[in-house]
């Protein structure tokens, strides 16, 4: 499966690095993503059992058949489009990349990669990571083992709604239909909804969710900040990625639309405008996730420590995960996950009055120089402790753990100025080798002075017993 999995990515960097020179690396990606909805709609309609489905598959058929290269392939690629918009009701606002100057060879080499790939899923999964590795700016995807952790802590249920306002490649919605389904429900039943102010991006999500027949309603090319999409639905889990220290975002009106339940944001700076859009749509009992940079947490200006302190008083703030270091493309320090608002099963956080706080700095796996990751069992740890904290169902009971977690009262948060949340500087360091042999000591002697005193109300039982007894 490895050596398998290796071919496949080799085969794709070949087909794009042959395209190099002919068209942008973007429209290279694209024109893949593309090639790989045709396939996936050639290939559906085989289980398809409405009559006559054969323009499912004519761009594609063409595609295999035919060395052509110009105007010819222009052509047949959008017809092949054009027919998956009318069969799935999406509509990609970007069309098919100037493909005139591609060569018969070079398509032929990039068709025998899309159908080496086993399936056009995982095309896309390499592709974004691709793109991702290629950025040079702030486009790029939210990893999978990034997303699979907001996705567990969220715990999205069948029937339920997930909004991501700064959707991307919908990679949120994705993980969350993934997640229903593993948990036994039917991803159908969930309703996904995403917003994005890039045009190509909402392309790119409409195509990732085509492959995987799920539907997702996506609004835009706007800014969710400035314009919402759906102004009128709140929904039961939202998720984001957005963009970090976004300066001049309000486009010098959005500040003032009143609708900052928690105060007015920072005119420089959009962390807490996408806090507060989070929380402006949550439906009642809903949860969300947002990633920010650790400055979030810490950040002396007065606009954010007055929202930062709202949140902690008015018990909207459930936790902070603080993550290692580049997890997220281009972006070298540490970040933190926060989960805001209330959760069912185990009683609303707000009466709990505290906020627990995970320093998960040092659970990074380094896959290369350009890469690190966070292994399945870092997520699943993370996981298990906010599901112990929060008091689900058959759950360990919560205790804090030196070096990893710690459940802080909203009073001590409320102590600091600041109101900072950082895990790090919360959370106590592990004990040292001699202070866990010197405790284990300590404890030992606890255990058998305990012991002791059973013996001893064991042998005073018997006593008491036996007297009893010859009294009868």
């Amino acid at each position: 499966m490895a050596a398998n999995a290796a071919r496949e990515a080799a085969a794709l960097s070949r087909a794009l690095d042959a395209l190099g020179g002919v068209v942008s690396a973007e429209e290279a990606h694209r024109l893949v993503m593309v090639l790989g909805l045709l396939r996936h709609h050639a290939e559906s309609s085989r289980s398809d059992d409405v009559p006559d489905r054969s323009y499912r598959t004519y761009a594609w058929d063409q595609l295999l058949s035919s060395a052509m290269g110009g105007d010819r392939l222009y052509d047949v690629i959008g017809d092949g489009v054009r027919d998956w918009e009318a069969d799935s009701g999406r509509r990609l606002e970007q069309r098919v990349p100037d493909l005139r100057a591609v060569r018969p060879a070079q398509l032929r080499e990039v068709l025998d990669a899309v159908t080496l790939v086993r399936s056009p899923v995982r095309l896309f999964d390499l592709v974004l990571q691709a793109q991702s590795r290629d950025a040079k700016g702030g486009q790029y995807f939210t990893p999978r083992d990034v997303t699979r952790l907001m996705v567990e802590l969220l715990d999205p249920r069948a029937g339920e709604s997930v909004y991501d306002p700064a959707c991307g490649s919908g990679g949120l919605l994705v993980e969350s239909a993934a997640y229903v389904a593993a948990h036994g429900g039917k991803a159908e039943d969930l309703r996904l909804y995403g917003q994005d102010v890039s045009a190509s991006v909402l392309d790119t999500a409409a195509m990732n969710m085509g492959v995987r027949d799920l539907e997702a309603r996506l609004a835009g090319p706007e800014s969710s900040l400035l314009r919402d999409g759906f102004p009128e639905r709140t929904f039961d889990v939202v998720a984001v990625n957005p963009p970090f220290n976004q300066s001049r975002w309000d486009d010098g009106h959005g500040r003032y639309d009143g609708l900052w339940p928690l105060g007015l944001p920072p005119q420089g700076n959009a962390n807490f405008a996408w806090v507060q859009h989070c929380l402006k749509k949550l439906a009642p009992g809903g949860r969300a996730a947002i990633l920010l940079p650790t400055g979030a947490a810490t950040g002396t200006r007065g606009a954010e420590r007055d929202v930062r302190a709202r949140l902690v008083d008015t018990g909207l703030l459930a936790a902070v995960v603080e993550l290692p270091a580049g997890l997220i493309p281009h972006v070298r320090n540490p970040v933190c996950l926060w989960i805001l608002s209330a959760f069912q099963g185990g009683g609303p956080l707000k009466e709990r009055g505290e906020v627990l706080l995970v320093d998960a700095r040092e659970g990074a796996l380094t896959v290369d120089k350009r890469q690190r990751v966070l292994p399945d069992e870092v997520v699943e740890r993370i996981s298990d402790t906010f599901a112990s904290w929060r008091g689900r169902s058959g759950a360990p009971r919560y205790a804090d753990r030196p070096g990893w977690c710690r459940s802080v009262r909203v009073e001590e948060l409320a102590a600091q100025a600041e109101y900072d949340v950082l895990p790090s500087r919360h959370v106590p360091a592990p004990a040292t080798r001699g202070e866990e042999e010197s405790d284990g000591r300590g404890r030992l002697a606890e255990l058998t002075a305990e012991l002791v005193r059973h013996f001893e109300d064991s042998r005073r039982l018997e006593r008491e017993l036996l007297d009893l007894l010859g009294n009868r």
